[in-house]
This record gives C-alpha cells, sequence and structure tokens, in this order.
C-alpha cells in the first residue's frame, strides 16, 4: 500500500516539476510581442538578424535586453536588468529541478517499497 502511495507522489511530482519546466514559457505573450517588435524595428534592415533573434524572445534576459536597448539605457542598467530577469528565472528552474528529484526520490521509495515485499 505504501509503494502505490509513494508511485502516485512520484508521478504528481514528476509531472508537475516537468510542467512547470517544459510546458510554459516564463515570459508573458505580451512580453514575447513587446520583444519581436523591438527586434523587428531594430533589425529591420536584416531579416536573417530577425529570424535568429525573434525565436529567443522566450528568455526572460532577452526581453530585459531588448527593453534596455529600445529605451537606450546605459550599459550598467541593462546589464542589472538581465541579471534581475535571469535570477528569477534561476529561482523557477531550482524550484521545478527539486520537484522533479522529489519525485525521483519517491520513484524510488516505492520500488524500494515493492522489493522489500517481494
Amino acid at each position: 500500500m505504501k509503494s502505490v502511495l509513494f508511485l502516485a507522489a512520484a508521478v504528481a511530482l514528476i509531472g508537475l516539476g516537468g510542467y512547470r519546466q517544459f510546458g510554459q514559457s516564463s515570459v508573458s505573450a505580451e512580453d514575447q510581442a513587446r520583444c519581436e517588435g523591438i527586434i523587428s524595428a531594430e533589425y529591420a534592415s536584416s531579416p536573417e538578424s530577425v529570424a535568429e533573434l525573434a525565436p529567443r524572445c522566450s528568455d526572460p534576459g532577452m526581453v530585459a535586453m531588448m527593453d534596455a536597448r529600445a529605451s537606450s539605457s546605459s550599459a550598467q542598467e541593462a546589464a542589472q536588468s538581465i541579471a534581475a530577469a535571469n535570477q528569477g528565472d534561476y529561482v523557477s528552474t531550482l524550484i521545478n529541478c527539486a520537484l522533479i528529484g522529489a519525485g525521483i526520490g519517491a520513484l524510488g521509495a516505492a520500488f524500494a517499497g515493492r522489493r522489500r515485499a517481494a
């Protein structure tokens, strides 16, 4: 019975961690659209650059960099905003990996319980 509970917890934790890590974007749709608009305006003469940079607008650091470029911020202000955007992304990744790790631990506990029972 305990192994079934551990198995259910493992599936839930791995599923939640996997969804949070891989299933959703950490950038809102309006931020992504604003970033793509800035790239289109800044690099209008180079379609290759637009094609290369636009898909990266799902990264919080890229959005912060394009916002800083559009507002003509100093290099230090741009670096601070990029670092702040990436810091939140690191914390989210840490939480997601902890959930996945806890799920793997629960999975190990479920199989260890089955092995002892057999």
